[in-house]
């Protein structure tokens, strides 16, 4: 069950939501709309050594040195 990151097309407020289905609907928390555009948004978790880390950025990790 993920939580997916909305922009309301009517009042612009951005919030969270936590999706339970794919059809479902959803509608602004601080207005009546349900004009909203999913954001998006990189995932962050917590590594072996307790850092926390964006699944988007590219750093560290066990690849191969820059340049080669």
């Amino acid at each position: 069950m993920p939580i997916y990151e909305y922009r309301c097309s009517n009042c612009g407020q951005v919030f969270e939501k936590l999706v339970l289905g794919r059809n479902a609907v959803i509608e602004c928390p601080h207005c009546p709309g349900a004009a909203v555009e999913k954001q998006f948004s990189a995932f962050s978790f917590k590594g072996e050594q307790g850092a926390v880390g964006s699944g988007a950025a590219g750093g560290g990790g066990g690849g191969c040195a820059p340049g080669g």
